[in-house]
């Protein structure tokens, strides 16, 4: 186990290896998220994402090791928080394991020398608990920075800290939930796509306060090019 000294950020102690891996990110005290890592090294990582989180916070960050085929789960403490135009949180590491500093060690001899990480899609995801369990797999690998909230407070809550390019109602269409959460979106982030996901009974959910329905069973394919066709539709 390595010395931890306090005070000192995880970026001057130990070098960075870019890697872009999905991460499921549990907050002590808040819901969870999904987004890339931007960097790792053996003490720490920097998550891409736009949540913002007190330094202090105590997270459980899962991260699937491709090379060995399973999951590394490790637990740390956000030590920095960015805002502008390239967001996101630094996390120092409280004894990471050796499947940890493995999976380090293979990325750092596969990593190009400039890779510049694209703008990825921020989304918000409301659900109720069932339901994000049912869709975390999807949005895992989806490669997009995604909060979720359980009701509409949590979405709004969710609108006002940071710009989303898309809000998605994991909801089936019958169900009246999804109604409240695109309407203060629309309202709130107009610009943002506004999804609903679900079952389809009846007609499906229109324009202007829906842009697209995707069924529940189609696969990223489908809910991606929801997200990003040319609709041809204002808020």
């Amino acid at each position: 186990m390595a010395p931890w000294y306090p005070g000192l950020s995880v970026s001057r102690r130990a070098a960075r290896i870019r890697a872009a891996l999905a991460a499921t990110v549990r907050p002590v005290g808040a819901d969870l998220f999904v987004c890339q890592t931007r960097d790792v090294s053996n003490v720490g990582c920097f998550l891409d994402t736009a949540l913002p989180l007190e330094p202090g916070t105590q997270v459980q960050i899962t991260i699937f090791d491709r090379t060995r085929g399973a999951p590394v789960e490790i637990d740390g403490e956000v030590t920095r928080a960015l805002t502008g135009p390239h967001p996101g949180l630094g996390v120092r590491l409280y004894d990471p394991p050796d499947e940890w500093k493995v999976m380090v060690a293979v990325l750092a001899h596969a990593a190009p020398a400039n890779d510049k990480p694209a703008r990825r899609l921020r989304v918000l995801v409301v659900g109720d608990e069932r339901r994000q369990r049912g869709a975390l797999a999807l949005y895992v690998t989806s490669g997009w920075d995604v909060q979720f909230a359980t009701d509409l407070d949590g979405t709004v809550e969710a609108l006002r800290s940071v710009h989303l390019d898309a809000v998605i109602a994991e909801h089936d269409v019958a169900d009246g939930r999804w109604q409240p959460v695109l309407t203060e979106a629309r309202r709130m982030q107009p610009g943002s796509r506004r999804i609903v996901r679900g079952a389809l009974a009846g007609p499906a959910p229109a324009t202007p306060l829906v842009h697209r329905f995707v069924d529940r069973d189609a696969g990223l394919d489908a809910l991606l090019d929801a997200l990003t066709a040319d609709l041809g539709v204002g808020g």
